[in-house]
């Protein structure tokens, strides 16, 4: 599209009346200043000017003015009463306070879960260890030699499975040493 285009749109418009006051308003003031915009301005209310002019005017009934006054005066019974008003607060301030106490009520829910994780006292028997057991028994597996798997008898593997359980066990039970000593035994045994 070429300025001249552009230009020829923007006149149309402005004659037309779609464009915003605001744009309106630079129209106007460019109308001025752009001779080709004046122009173009121009040549469109003398295009259109013809088709206003044949249209005929449409005038109301006059009845309907009549008519209009008699369905406000027909409601007219609240007339005497006075509606209450409401203050409209805006959408925007009744999201952010309620945002706002979401937000209070989730840190309030936080904080109470931290706080009583940590005033319980550990079960007995059940002393907190650095790694749970879980993990141990799943590291020995993972870090056992696959080949082996192939090497070994099933006698042997069945051996060591229940080893590597019994160390588990030892574990949950709160055995740190025993289960300390099983899980090192288990990987230094060669095959």
């Amino acid at each position: 599209m070429t300025e001249e285009d552009d230009i020829d749109g923007l006149a149309a418009e402005y004659v037309l009346g779609s464009l915003s006051p605001a744009e309106r308003g630079e129209v106007e003031a460019r109308r001025g200043s752009d001779a080709a915009l004046a122009s173009a301005i121009q040549a469109w209310q003398v295009r259109l000017g013809p088709l206003s002019e044949q249209a005929p005017g449409v005038e109301p009934p006059s009845h309907l003015f009549g008519r209009i006054l008699t369905r406000i005066a027909d409601q007219g019974g609240t007339q005497g009463r006075r509606a209450d008003v409401v203050p409209f607060r805006g959408v925007k301030a009744r999201q952010r306070r309620l945002a706002t106490v979401a937000s209070a009520l989730a840190a309030c829910l936080a904080l109470a879960l931290v706080w009583f994780e940590h005033t319980q006292p550990a079960p007995p028997g059940k002393e907190p260890t650095s790694v749970s057991c879980g993990t141990r028994y799943k590291d020995f597996w993972v870090q056992f030699d696959r080949q082996n798997y192939a090497r070994i008898s099933a006698e042997q593997l069945a051996g060591l499975s229940r080893m590597a359980l019994r160390a588990y066990d030892a574990c949950e039970a709160g055995d740190e040493q025993d289960a300390r000593s099983l899980f090192d035994r288990l990987r230094r045994m060669q095959f």
